[in-house]
């Protein structure tokens, strides 16, 4: 008999798989704690195994034992992982919804064999299917659980959906507990058994569609946003081009003309028309000096450091740049030019109600080492900054710090690290990533 209450209350270990995978990136706990904490697991379980067995004859239910070890397990894994409440509400009632359904296929699965167990469904062959129906599940549902759900939470344009998205895998744990019966016997009535296996397989499989099919329009969506900001990119090189071509151009005509100049230039000096040769002068230095100015080898960084060092001087603001990169970065150049991108536009925004002498942002780039690469963003700002428990800046208008959160999973993409803080004055956001 406790070999039956250990196997019905060892769904508790898939269920607690099952939630960490689609965030096990984001897991405090590190690697080499996970067998003694597979221990203590199988030690809660067999001690509960053996309380509902010593409590059999006073009618105490596995599911007394079983609620109170879920409720423990949701209160360690809401502080073991370091992600948004949404997703890890999503995550953890995802996983008890599929192992609710356990017991609720093993129930119309074995129903004839349990006719004659008056005390439920769970005995030691129910167990067993029970188990390995959370294996199938596991393997049925594991690519959606470690590859389109961990996409899902990654992806910036969704993630206000989480506050709401864990009330639907709630709401079918819901249902499909109110579905499942107590006793076999409910199940061989009539034709509730046949009915209600092709219900439950309905509602499985409706649940991975529904899945796959979120995960299908949020990747079109990702899709065309990446060659949106690709082509947004291409276009900024396409300027940055043609603005070369018309300083070669021009470079071309004063290097044509240079002998007509000499010629004017001697006249004037012969002449001791001296107030005229140095007005003559200043004026070809002026027009020699309206060149073309290179930020970046990178012809993509160059061109998004153009773009806004142009929209600075629109704005009276001045960006010293420092962006000491190679022609071909190590990382992907519109994830990067994004990052880039980012953090000047705020740093802009943070600047643009400054006086003009106090508009000044500092923008760093450079390879640390073969796997390193660096960046930091630095402006001056006035008021006061709070920040979130995320480490982010928290602002009440809508739609701002969208750009710190895209940066700031970039920076989770590529293992790095990110650093945001204030000294003075002074804002600063330092991000290193490990290639």
């Amino acid at each position: 008999m406790t070999l039956r209450y250990a196997l019905e209350l060892s769904l508790l270990i898939p269920a607690v798989i099952f939630a960490v995978l689609p965030v096990a990136d984001s897991v405090r706990v590190r690697h080499y704690a996970l067998v003694p904490c597979a221990f203590v697991m199988a030690g809660v379980i067999m001690a509960g195994a053996f309380l509902a067995s010593f409590g059999a004859s006073h009618r105490i239910r596995v599911r007394y034992i079983a609620v109170p070890i879920a409720a423990a397990l949701f209160i360690l894994y809401m502080l073991a992982v370091d992600d948004g409440a949404g997703k890890k509400l999503f995550c953890f009632f995802n996983a008890i919804m599929l192992c609710m359904a356990c017991p609720m296929y093993t129930m119309y699965i074995n129903a004839p064999r349990e006719m004659m167990n008056f005390s439920g469904v769970f005995t030691l062959s129910s167990g067993i299917i029970s188990v390995t129906v959370s294996v199938i599940l596991g393997a049925i549902f594991f690519r959606t659980m470690t590859v389109k759900f961990p996409f899902l939470m990654k992806e910036d344009s969704i993630r206000d959906i989480w506050r709401y998205m864990f009330v639907i895998p709630l709401a079918m744990s819901a249902l499909i507990f109110w579905m499942t019966p107590n006793f076999p016997a409910v199940v061989m009535t009539g034709r509730v058994r046949p009915v209600g296996l092709a219900l439950v397989v309905s509602l499985t499989g409706g649940i991975f569609m529904l899945c796959h099919v979120f995960w299908l329009i949020v990747s079109r969506m990702s899709e065309r946003a990446r060659l949106q900001q690709e082509n947004d990119i291409l276009s900024m090189e396409a300027k940055r081009y043609t603005e070369l071509r018309a300083y070669m151009d021009e470079t071309r005509a004063l290097r044509h003309d240079f002998r007509q100049h000499i010629s004017v230039m001697s006249e004037l000096s012969r002449a001791g028309r001296i107030p005229e040769l140095e007005a003559y002068i200043s004026q070809m230095a002026e027009k020699a000096g309206r060149g073309y100015k290179s930020f970046c080898v990178n012809r993509a960084v160059d061109a998004i450091a153009s773009h806004y060092d142009r929209i600075a001087g629109t704005a009276g603001a001045k960006i010293s740049w420092r962006l000491d990169l190679p022609s071909t970065l190590p990382v992907k150049e519109p994830e990067y030019c994004a990052m880039l991108g980012n953090l000047v536009e705020n740093a802009l925004n943070a600047v643009k109600t400054l006086p003009q002498e106090k508009r000044n942002i500092t923008a760093i780039s450079s390879m640390l080492s073969r796997n390193m690469i660096g960046l930091s963003v630095s402006n001056e700002y006035s008021g006061a900054i709070t920040f979130g428990a995320d480490g982010l800046p928290v602002s009440g208008r809508k739609g701002h710090g969208t750009g710190l959160i895209s940066v700031m999973n970039t920076v989770k993409h590529y293992a790095g690290s990110m650093s945001i803080g204030t000294e003075g004055n002074i804002f600063t956001a330092d991000i290193i990533l490990y290639l």
